[in-house]
């Protein structure tokens, strides 16, 4: 599953699409919704959460965009992408679910090591499958200003 962002009246090509599956999707829209505040409702906060076709207008796309490369040329969003990187390193590993914690499975599905954690018996949280970066960051913010507003499908 992924997010589609359509162009509504793109400018250039580099404004017609802009993709993200749904692990890179989550932490760039909260990192959008929490600078762009001012910019955006909060029904289209919300709606940036789900691809069911909100609707970004044009002034608003560009003013996201322009807020973005602004973070960027600031070094906030490196700032920010070294910091989350470090919040997730932090997190321990847990117990996997699918042995319990042995490292070896014995059952319908598999039998021997367990392809969960690759027999170690730990595995990362789910919470560590959100990357983020800088370059998706400044992906999202060059579609957004040539977009012509964009719809999240």
């Amino acid at each position: 599953m992924g997010f589609d962002v359509m162009g509504h009246e793109p400018k250039t090509e580099k404004g017609e699409y802009f993709r993200n599956n749904v692990w890179w999707w989550r932490p760039l829209w909260g990192y959008v919704a929490k600078h762009c505040q001012d910019i955006l409702t909060e029904k289209q906060i919300k709606g940036g959460c789900f691809n069911d076709g909100i609707l970004i207008p044009g002034r608003k796309a560009r003013a996201i965009g322009l807020r973005l490369r602004f973070l960027i040329d600031q070094k906030e969003v490196k700032k920010f992408e070294n910091e989350y990187k470090k919040a997730l390193d932090a997190i321990p590993d847990e117990t996997c679910d699918l042995c319990y914690g042995t490292g070896r499975r014995d059952d319908e599905h598999v039998k021997g090591e367990c392809n969960g954690c690759e027999g170690k018996g730990k595995k990362r949280p789910w919470s560590c499958s959100y990357p983020f970066n800088e370059e998706n960051v400044r992906e999202f913010a060059d579609f957004a200003i040539e977009s012509g507003g964009f719809r999240i499908c």
